[in-house]
């Protein structure tokens, strides 16, 4: 929260981050009060009914103590932003998804800007600009302070995980970004938009675009927890046909710290399966990296069941991009072709994304 001068509001404390839950952290009971007018006043399955939404943090800081006339939300990027130019908050499609911009229509919806939350929120939401879009230059004496050029632009950002998957090259339609990571996220780009709250698939506007994109639970945790080091892994998986039909196929690779799945097989009981245990290690690896392939598989497939363009070509990102033979098992379970992405910078996709907006 911000005062009329953009300066953090000195009575609300330390801003939120993205992963405050207002349901688990919030005062008293102000996160509830909020989540409970998200349900009474929003659709059905949309994003800010999300405990972590900054729309919820908004309610809550509200029913904690009542907005002042002055103070304004602003996400950390419209926060730098607006200290960059010296001017008013200015937001992004992106930042703005799950305050509830409306990213189809291009505006705030009425159920926002009217109603119970309207009677709150009116007057308090930033501008939102499109990601690229300038806001403004940087302030003459921000420019003699760091030495910058003259004229030098701020323009609308994005998400870290968006600046990442624009760093990784994916340009075209039915192109995708795989982050192989402790869990697996997945993200496509579409001509038309997927969305499905019962499994967290949603869309962000790139453009005249669409990025789709889905998370698992499942993915590369198992692998620590099973004991499997760095070495062993690259020395096993040299073991491996990646062709070949592993041991075991039935595999779930859930964290044994995690109890339920949402995306792509929703079911809040779901537990790992990481049996039967074949003897051999090398075999014991091939069963989890096919289970944790056809996780990814099922999420693509799953966002072709919603109606988003057709996959036509996986980059990899995260740890597990680096396993040559798991690319070649990932690519014929995905019937695309499947390589490393050559950057996943998100830094260096916020710069490409800033240099199409300044032309």
């Amino acid at each position: 929260i911000v005062d009329g001068d953009g300066a953090p509001a000195a009575s609300r404390g330390s801003p939120r981050m993205y992963d405050f839950s207002v349901s688990k952290q919030a005062v008293g009971d102000s996160g509830e009060a909020a989540l409970a007018l998200l349900r009474r006043c929003t659709p059905e399955g949309h994003p800010v009914r999300s405990a972590t939404s900054a729309l919820a943090k908004l309610l809550a800081y509200h029913f904690e103590s009542p907005l002042a006339g002055s103070e304004r939300l602003a996400h950390q990027a419209d926060y730098v932003a607006s200290r960059l130019t010296g001017g008013a908050i200015a937001s992004d499609w992106h930042n703005a998804l799950k305050l509830g911009f409306d990213v189809r229509a291009l505006r705030y919806p009425e159920w926002l800007t009217g109603g119970e939350i309207g009677e709150i929120a009116r007057g308090r939401l930033p501008r939102v600009v499109r990601p690229g879009e300038p806001i403004g230059p940087v302030s003459d004496k921000l420019v003699a302070k760091y030495g910058l050029a003259s004229g030098c632009l701020v323009v609308g950002g994005t998400t870290d995980s968006i600046a990442a998957f624009l760093a990784a090259g994916a340009d075209s339609v039915g192109d995708a970004v795989t982050s192989l990571g402790s869990t697996v996220a997945i993200k496509l780009l579409s001509d038309v938009p997927a969305d499905d709250a019962s499994t967290g698939v949603y869309s962000h506007r790139l453009g005249d675009r669409w990025l789709v994109g889905g998370a698992s639970n499942a993915g590369c945790a198992v692998l620590r927890e099973q004991g499997f080091s760095g070495d062993e892994l690259a020395r096993l998986s040299e073991e491996i046909d990646p062709l070949a039909q592993p041991p075991c196929t039935d595999y779930y690779p859930l964290s044994s710290l995690v109890v339920g799945e949402r995306f792509p097989r929703p079911d809040e009981n779901a537990v790992g399966v990481l049996e039967p245990v074949p003897e051999s290690r090398a075999a014991f690896l091939h069963c989890i990296l096919h289970g944790i392939a056809k996780v990814e598989t099922e999420g693509y497939e799953a966002l072709a069941a919603l109606g988003a363009s057709e996959l036509r070509r996986v980059l990899t990102s995260g740890g597990g991009s680096q396993n040559a033979q798991w690319t070649v098992m990932r690519q014929a379970l995905l019937g695309v072709p499947t390589s490393r992405a050559a950057n996943i910078d998100a830094a260096y996709g916020a710069a490409l994304l800033a240099a199409r907006g300044a032309g």
